[in-house]
């Protein structure tokens, strides 16, 4: 958010326990005050430190403890390899759904869902690389296991018109 109470969709491309680097459809002059949230990190204020068209950096305050709180979740994260995803995750607002194998159908339940991909929720095991279809016609295939299902990569990038909560395959 700008000073003038703008706000604008943005994506992290890099982050340190001082400053993330941003890109988004609007970059504010250097010098800028910004009110910035990021999904996995939460708010931060701080002063736009460089910029170009669409990309832009920002220098952020931070006590020493929020210094090292954020350290460990960038250790955290880049140890899983999900520090910054491609594709936002969001968590449909009406989650049932179902998976076809064949022509058999099977009850399922979409924990959160990217462009890319979604986590499922299932009592039936499926191994990796199992290829299936997700709701109607979302070819996808398992590329992990969960504790409670899977998760799946879609053959096809979502279409960015249907993705949002109201999202149904």
């Amino acid at each position: 958010m700008l000073p003038d109470r703008r706000e604008y969709s943005c994506r992290a491309n890099h982050i340190s326990t001082h400053a993330i680097s941003v890109e988004g459809p609007h970059a504010p002059e250097t010098g800028v005050w910004i009110v910035l949230y990021l999904q996995t990190f939460g708010r931060f204020e701080g002063m736009a430190i460089g910029s170009a068209e669409r990309e832009f950096a920002i220098a952020f305050e931070a006590s020493a403890s929020r210094r090292k709180r954020i350290a460990a979740q960038i250790a955290s994260l880049s140890h899983r390899g999900s520090l910054f995803r491609e594709y936002d995750r969001i968590v449909p607002s009406r989650p049932a759904s179902m998976i076809m194998l064949g022509n058999v159908a099977f009850p399922c339940e979409i924990q959160n869902i990217s462009r890319t991909g979604a986590a499922i929720r299932s009592a039936v095991k499926l191994e990796n690389k199992t290829k299936l279809v997700l709701g109607r016609n979302t070819k996808a295939t398992v590329v992990r296991q969960t504790p409670d299902g899977f998760a799946v990569q879609f053959t096809r990038l979502l279409p960015l018109e249907i993705f949002d909560e109201n999202i149904q395959l």
